[in-house]
């Protein structure tokens, strides 16, 4: 005499579950909370993705899609297990930081989303930091830009806001861009509050070490851009960092120093019109020299500026900042060489 009742209650179970595990359209929704609204049903705000038809009925998720998993991390380069603890001293210049309002938001029929267009002007690499508030004990993320696709596990966080890093992506160009993170249904502002996503720059290399002979290079690749403008040029014929045109734009490396001792420090850049005022900082040592003239920003000549430190082994920053600018741009910097003083 029961079994319709349970039979149905089953069904409806199992038309939840599957609901919850149709993809979104990694693109806007049809109607995306952008600065101007979508002009009609089959033109999402976004590139569509470019194997998937626009979805004719913008009630339901495209039928070709494959089922989200929301609830398994993906294993990026550690950072799902290895979560990476942020510098207080972290410099602010070049983050791209966008903030959660009531057009950011958009509750989709299976999932929610989170929308952020915007314009970079620069490429570059970057790592993806959420600022978030949980009430439940975990929950599955999913963040898109462009090709790239992330995924996460967000722990709670007892009431209090916590940065996590997602994964990193790189910039190919400047101009517009579009992201979006996508939560599970009936999430947002319930046990989930998003407050900030970041993208941070990162170095497009790897930590510098010492050579054997105590000697270190510090290459473009290996700097971390902290700019607006300034970026790593990886064309061969460049292979510098270039349109340095912006004062407040700098450059860092990270160095693994194992050998104390004094070092000769010597810039190797090239400028079309020099006279810029540059300092070279590692801790509290400075060393300022004046930009030379090469004839052209890609014709690069050494210029020795002084002497710097190590007093025992460890992990240090050395810095490029520009303190004046004299023409169109500063000038173009291939590496900096640290020379034991023998």
């Amino acid at each position: 005499m029961n079994r319709l009742p349970a039979c149905l209650t089953v069904l409806a179970l199992s038309l939840s579950f599957t609901a919850w595990g149709k993809e979104p359209d990694l693109q806007p929704s049809p109607k995306p909370v952008q600065a101007e609204p979508a002009k009609t049903e089959d033109k999402p705000a976004a590139e569509p993705a470019p194997a998937a038809e626009p979805a004719k009925d913008e009630a339901k998720a495209p039928e070709a899609e494959k089922p989200m998993d929301l609830t398994t991390a993906v294993d990026m380069n550690d950072f799902g297990s290895d979560e990476p603890v942020e510098r207080t001293d972290l410099p602010q210049r070049g983050i791209l930081g966008f903030e959660v309002g009531e057009k950011t938001f958009q509750n989709a029929e299976h999932w929610e989303q989170y929308n952020f267009p915007f314009k970079n002007k620069r490429w570059g690499k970057y790592r993806i930091r959420l600022t978030y508030t949980l009430k439940a004990s975990t929950l599955g993320v999913q963040f898109k830009l462009g090709a790239t696709t992330l995924k996460k596990t967000l722990p709670n966080t007892s009431g209090a806001k916590k940065q996590t890093t997602l994964g990193e992506i790189y910039l190919a160009n400047a101009g517009d861009q579009f992201m979006a993170l996508y939560t599970p249904q009936g999430v947002g502002y319930a046990t989930f509050i998003l407050h900030e996503v970041a993208l941070v720059p990162v170095t497009e290399g790897a930590q510098v070490q010492q050579a054997d002979n105590g000697a270190v290079e510090l290459f473009a690749k290996d700097a971390t851009t902290w700019s607006e403008n300034m970026r790593y040029e990886p064309k061969p014929e460049k292979n510098c960092l270039g349109f340095w045109t912006d004062v407040n734009d700098f450059a860092e490396w990270e160095i693994k120093m194992d050998k104390p001792g004094k070092y000769k420090v010597a810039v190797h850049q090239g400028s079309a019109t020099g006279g810029s005022e540059v300092a070279v900082q590692l801790g509290e040592q400075q060393l300022k020299f004046t930009v030379p003239n090469t004839g052209d920003f890609h014709k690069h000549a050494e210029v020795s500026v002084g002497e710097v430190e190590i007093k025992t082994p460890g992990t240090y920053r050395l810095a490029i900042k520009p303190q004046t600018k004299n023409g169109g741009a500063i000038m173009d910097v291939e590496k900096i060489v640290l020379a034991p003083v023998s």
